[in-house]
């Protein structure tokens, strides 16, 4: 087992997502500043109603933007692996060291017309949201394995929807999750001011628009 500090919060990570973070917790101070001096990685599991969940996903600071006079930053982080807490216990500084397990995807086959319907669905969205500057996807230019996770940036999932699809250990499973998701979301384009909103909020920058 590898150890990892830990940084709950309330939002999922997904794995070659990236994220702002503003941090301004003196723990979490200490852990991000050993984090950047040292090149160490550290973990990001999602919190809510006082829950914390053992499925995360290991980060890296990509940038560092600004750093306060009161020891304050923006960071922009990058999601690396998923892994499981097995257990923790608190540092000398007050945040969590966990003991984690990394894991990886059982080794299925991607149905190619899964993938697709659920980039057609996708764009279809994206043309609806004219106040957003979101690209469209192309098929011919994805070059992740997981493209799952990367609809899933801008595709207005739910929070528990997020960490659900974190935890699937099936990229043909989590497309056919998004499928469904985004089929049930498509009579709402109409709607465009209230899709956009969900998913102007889903925090992760524009994948395509990041190239640290």
């Amino acid at each position: 087992m590898d150890t990892l500090g830990l940084f709950p919060l309330g939002i999922v990570l997904f794995p070659e997502s990236v994220l702002p973070l503003h941090i301004f917790e003196d723990r979490y101070k200490v852990l991000i500043k050993e984090c950047i001096d040292s090149g160490k990685i550290f973990g990001i599991n999602l919190i809510e109603s006082s829950k914390l969940h053992n499925i995360g996903c290991s980060a890296e600071v990509a940038e560092l933007f600004q750093v306060f006079d009161d020891g304050k930053m923006d960071i922009l982080v990058r999601g690396l692996k998923r892994f499981k807490v097995k257990h923790f216990t608190e540092s000398t500084y007050g945040y969590f060291i966990g003991k984690v397990e990394y894991f990886q995807d059982a080794d299925d086959e991607i149905e190619e017309y899964v993938l697709m319907d659920c980039i057609e669905k996708y764009n279809i969205i994206v043309d609806n949201l004219v106040d957003l500057k979101i690209e469209k996807l192309d098929i011919l230019n994805i070059k992740t394995k997981m493209p799952s996770f990367l609809i899933a940036q801008k595709a207005g999932l739910a929070l528990l929807q997020k960490q659900t699809l974190l935890e699937i250990h099936s990229e043909n499973k989590r497309l056919l999750f998004l499928q469904d998701h985004l089929t049930k979301i498509l009579p709402m384009v109409r709607e465009a001011e209230h899709v956009s909103k969900i998913v102007r909020n889903d925090g992760y920058y524009n994948p395509f628009n990041f190239r640290g």
